[in-house]
């Protein structure tokens, strides 16, 4: 059993975002060539909830009464994944974090909170990946 796992919190079916968190961290691992687990937890679930308050950017926006355009992020989300999009929800995100919700979508490895709230960009992530790597096996 490889000595890192990979947890993507996020929203079932995956939105756009949640998605390329999820195909950008195996495909890091891929190229890194570490053997490692992934998986998919639904935001609303108890081993979600685990790890805090889960919630998508709608969840956040509506609880903290931030003014999204919504019709922009449905026609951004409608072309997949972009840093538009991200963007565009950053405000969530920030509240997110100041009020210590975990936005969508949310990756930990080996149960610790990475990323929260967006995708990052690929070589951000394949460091952390690298990283946590190195750490575990160093471990061994």
């Amino acid at each position: 059993m490889s000595p890192l796992y990979a947890t993507i919190i996020g929203v079932v079916p995956p939105c756009p975002r949640c998605k390329r968190i999820y195909d950008l961290t195996v495909e890091i691992l891929n190229e890194l060539g570490i053997n490692a687990t992934v998986k998919k937890v639904a935001f609303d679930s108890e081993e979600a909830q685990r790890y805090g308050r889960t919630g998508t950017a709608h969840h956040v926006a509506a609880w903290a009464q931030i003014n999204i355009d919504w019709e922009k992020i449905w026609a951004l989300a409608s072309e997949g994944w972009s840093k538009e999009l991200d963007e565009a929800l950053m405000p969530c995100k920030e509240r997110a974090d100041a009020e210590g919700w975990l936005m969508t979508p949310v990756l930990l490895i080996n149960d610790k909170v990475i990323f929260t709230g967006y995708v990052p960009d690929k070589e951000v992530l394949k460091r952390e990946l690298e990283n946590h790597y190195q750490k575990e096996v160093d471990t061994l």
